[in-house]
């Protein structure tokens, strides 16, 4: 397995029966380079991009597989299911899947960083701008506990990142995870969870106690117009309380918002910075709203003519590819980049390092470094050159 992130390899010289592409919406440019470097028919194409466009991918591919495959890709690989374009099935049983071997990646690095562990598909609330319902659907589905906790102990790992979109969706099997994690001393963990989950006052002390260090937090906006668009259900007054909760459990924050709703303009990058630093917010993403192909957000702004660009490897979450309605994209990417700028900058982490806030001082040098690397590539920000003033 190749991860171009870790290892890229000369595919010139791989010679194999099958090619399995998985691509991003911001990977599909690329996933398509590298298809088109082997015969067609040793092509299969899957993941979030190529089942919310098919039709795309399959001029690239001997079949595309529409959401999760992991039923049919041994039919699909020995020739029992032919179509061009296969539809996956969810898979209702996730205990029954294997657990992930990340030793199979060429120069994997999960020794050094901390190690994604999924326990869940699916999610229930639909945001407009978010793809994972078209993926993996509305409905919830969970490993046991006891699955998750033998990949935990199979794997051995000391830093662990649970990616489930909300670790604590369901809360009778996150109480039970979450005493296996605190029974077994497997401390140093972190997850994504929504703001609702610091109601429960229980469940975010045993996290704290099963060694939660740090949580990341889908606030998405301070602006209450901007969060009922983005179709959230929770309000600023619930973000506050959640992140004073999280720090009072002794759990860093690392706030997750997406700039460019239609009452969004540059104050609102200012409000968000200035709410920042008022709540004590650890670390944070300030993300570009993003069209992704099959949301609502992509519909509505297709239909109003406003995505000026379909280089999907802007599709990142740090471009903006279509006109906000209150100003220029220009103007919304140089705030956000100068927001960055304040937030990351050295003078910031060299106080935090100062007063020995050791975690969060290397996050900010690392998001320096982050932001400067961001700078060097888009210095000429060319991809805004067709972007409507």
């Amino acid at each position: 397995i190749y991860n171009e992130d870790i290892f890229k390899p000369d595919y010139s010289k791989l010679e194999a029966d099958l090619i399995g592409i998985s691509i991003l919406t911001s990977t599909a440019k690329r996933g398509y380079e590298i298809a088109a470097q082997f015969p067609r028919e040793k092509v299969i194409i899957g993941g979030v991009h190529a089942s919310l466009l098919p039709e795309e991918a399959i001029k690239y591919a001997r079949q595309v597989v529409v959401g999760e495959a992991e039923e049919m890709i041994a039919d699909i690989a020995e020739g029992r299911i032919t179509e061009p374009i296969v539809k996956g099935r969810p898979v209702k049983d996730l205990d029954s899947l294997p657990y992930p071997d990340f030793s199979l990646i060429k120069g994997d690095r999960s020794r050094c960083l901390a190690t994604p562990i999924s326990t869940s598909r699916g999610c229930p609330y639909d945001c407009s701008f978010c793809s994972v319902t078209k993926m993996f659907g509305r409905e919830y589905r969970f490993r046991s506990a006891e699955n998750v906790m033998g990949e935990l102990t199979d794997n051995n790992k000391k830093s662990i990142f649970f990616c489930d979109d909300n670790f604590a969706a369901a809360p009778r099997r996150t109480y039970k995870l979450l005493n296996l994690l605190l029974k077994n001393k497997i401390g140093n963990w972190s997850c994504q969870v929504r703001c609702d989950v610091t109601r429960d006052d229980k469940l975010l002390d045993l996290m704290s106690k099963a060694g939660c260090g740090s949580v990341c937090v889908g606030i998405e906006s301070i602006n209450e117009k901007t969060l009922a668009a983005y179709d959230k259900k929770q309000t600023v007054a619930q973000i506050i309380n959640a992140i004073k909760a999280f720090h009072k459990s002794k759990i860093k924050v690392h706030g997750m918002f997406v700039i460019g709703g239609d009452d969004d303009n540059i104050e609102t990058v200012w409000e968000t910075l200035k709410f920042v630093l008022k709540q004590k917010i650890d670390t944070i993403q300030m993300m570009a709203l993003t069209p992704f192909p099959g949301t609502k957000i992509y519909e509505d702004l297709e239909s109003q003519k406003r995505i000026f660009t379909k280089d999907w490897s802007l599709y990142d979450g740090q471009h903006f590819v279509f006109k906000p309605k209150l100003i220029s994209a220009k103007e919304l990417q140089l705030s956000v980049l100068k927001a960055y700028t304040e937030f990351y900058s050295l003078s910031r982490a060299v106080s935090l390092l100062l007063r020995l806030h050791l975690r969060n001082a290397a996050h900010r040098f690392m998001g320096y470094f982050i932001v400067k690397e961001w700078k060097r590539n888009n210095a000429k920000f060319s991809w805004l050159s067709s972007a409507p003033v």
